[in-house]
């Protein structure tokens, strides 16, 4: 083939890849945010989305002094910034600013376990200004709404570089500072460009008599008084309160009285993110060989679960079926999981592990650790007992009971909640029921019993520990499943991430 029909080929097989290309990270390096000609010290990796650039909502909103909090109920994030405010449903491009429902270019999204937002979006609907510099790796934000934008001249700029970071010209940068000729000095500060005045106000009316207050209280004093259906022009958002222009001064007024037109609705469902599998990066993770010589009444199972591995994978590894009987004196071959320590997304938060793939072989069956509860700091001592899909297991004691049930409100019930285990030196990212069931306690495990926990009834008895409960309980890592259909639960995959750290 010749070198120009070559060439042609691979030109168009990059321009395919670089379309069907969806997430992509910005660089290896991570961006540094530079606010106001200041660095916040803040550095984040950006994805671009078919050539929008995401960038994590907490580390955006705390560079700019606002707030970003993500209801796991509902599946939203909120950025709050100074008196306005932007709703993300998760996986959803259809976001409400300030009240009024409008289009993002792209939803707010799980990567990396951050919690991502498409960056130029919201800085425009805050009223805010941002310029990307790759080759810099920095993130420049303007926080006024107009004036002039002034830049802080750095080590290696030009006044080409400058004018292609603010998309700008040489001619027009040294006409709005007199330079007479394109040398600069660092820390030289440069008029760029006029900013024109950022203006994402709407048109709304009362819905009912309204004080306009001059606080987001009716216990301040009033601005003035406006009758039903008078309208306002809504600038800004302050929890329950509106802040609006009218015709009787600026104040605010409260969302029970504020209708907001919509042109147009979301009603979309939630977002499947945690019913779904999350990937792992398990490319660290590796399995070595011993042998293991068979012992008077060996059987897969027992030996499977000495070992810390399930009777299946002992069978493949030895190229036997499950059924196969052993004799003593047999050489077996045991598949030893090598799971390295994870980084972890925050330093108090928990390793993410994939259960099928590492988890079950960092917590195999009869070990014993403490699970700390996420929201109350109280612990309590575990062991697994059982489980494959998940980690079937029993508090220590009753007092480690006692504590479970304190932790999960004085009663047994099928809340989820995030905890950390602490297992081997390693902190764990794992999500609890708090539902004892299957057994009866101080009975004989595996006995068949009548009465078990939880209504179900007669058979094996799943209690090994006499400590007050009647049981075992659900604990989760990421991807477990449940037995009565091997799914995976999104209550339970949701915790796993808040205690590994998704902000």
């Amino acid at each position: 083939m010749p070198k120009k029909k070559v060439s042609v080929f691979l030109a168009a097989i990059l321009g395919i890849l670089l379309l069907t290309q969806v997430y992509v990270y910005a660089g290896e390096n991570k961006v540094e945010i530079v606010v106001d000609n200041v660095s916040t010290g803040i550095s984040v990796k950006t994805v671009s989305k078919n050539n929008i650039t995401m960038i994590p909502a907490k580390e955006l909103a705390e560079s700019i002094r606002g707030n970003f909090t993500y209801d796991y109920n509902s599946m939203t994030g909120i950025i709050t910034y100074k008196e306005s405010e932007i709703r993300f449903r998760l996986d959803n491009d259809i976001v409400m600013f300030n009240g009024k429902y409008i289009k993002a270019p792209a939803p707010m999204s799980i990567e990396d376990y951050r919690f991502i937002v498409p960056l130029e979006f919201c800085c425009e609907e805050l009223g805010i200004h941002c310029y990307m510099d790759y080759k810099k790796n920095l993130l420049y934000i303007y926080t006024q709404n107009s004036g002039d934008l002034i830049y802080n001249v750095m080590s290696g700029d030009s006044l080409w570089l400058i004018s292609q970071k603010f998309g700008t010209t040489i001619d027009k940068i040294k006409q709005l500072n007199g330079l007479t000729s394109d040398i600069i000095y660092v820390n030289q500060k440069l008029i760029i460009k006029r900013l024109d005045p950022i203006d994402n106000s709407f048109v709304s009316y009362t819905s009912n008599n309204a004080t306009l207050s001059s606080g987001t209280s009716l216990s301040v004093p009033p601005v003035g008084y406006l009758k039903a259906w008078t309208e306002v022009k809504v600038i800004g958002k302050n929890g329950d309160w509106y802040k609006v222009k009218t015709a009787n001064g600026t104040g605010y007024i409260h969302k029970s009285v504020t209708y907001i037109k919509q042109d147009i609705w979301d009603d979309r469902p939630n977002s499947k993110y945690f019913e779904n599998k999350i990937n792992v990066d398990t490319s660290k993770s590796y399995i070595t060989y011993k042998n293991y010589v068979v012992q008077k009444g060996d059987t897969l199972w027992t030996i499977g679960e000495k070992m810390g591995i399930t009777d299946y994978e002992l069978a493949s590894a030895n190229n036997i079926s499950r059924e196969a009987i052993l004799y003593i004196g047999d050489v077996l071959k045991i598949p030893v999981h090598n799971i390295p320590v994870k980084d972890k997304v925050i330093p108090t938060s928990g390793e993410i592990l994939d259960w099928f793939a590492e988890a079950q072989y960092v917590f195999p069956i009869g070990s014993v650790g403490k699970v700390i509860d996420i929201a109350t700091g109280k612990s309590f001592m575990i062991k697994r007992t059982m489980g494959s899909g998940h980690a079937d297991c029993e508090t220590l004691t009753a007092s480690d009971t006692k504590v479970m049930k304190e932790i999960f409100g004085g009663y047994w019930n099928w809340n989820r909640r995030p905890f950390i285990l602490e297992f081997n030196g390693r902190r764990l990212a794992v999500s609890i029921a708090g539902m004892p069931h299957a057994g009866v306690d101080g009975l004989p495990f595996m006995q068949n019993v009548a009465n078990r926990s939880d209504n179900y009834g007669y058979g094996p008895n799943y209690d090994t520990i006499a400590n007050g409960m009647d049981g075992h309980f659900d604990l989760y890592f990421l991807n477990c499943q449940r037995h009565k259909d091997n799914k995976i639960d999104a209550l339970h995959q949701q915790n796993v991430l808040i205690a590994g750290g998704l902000r």
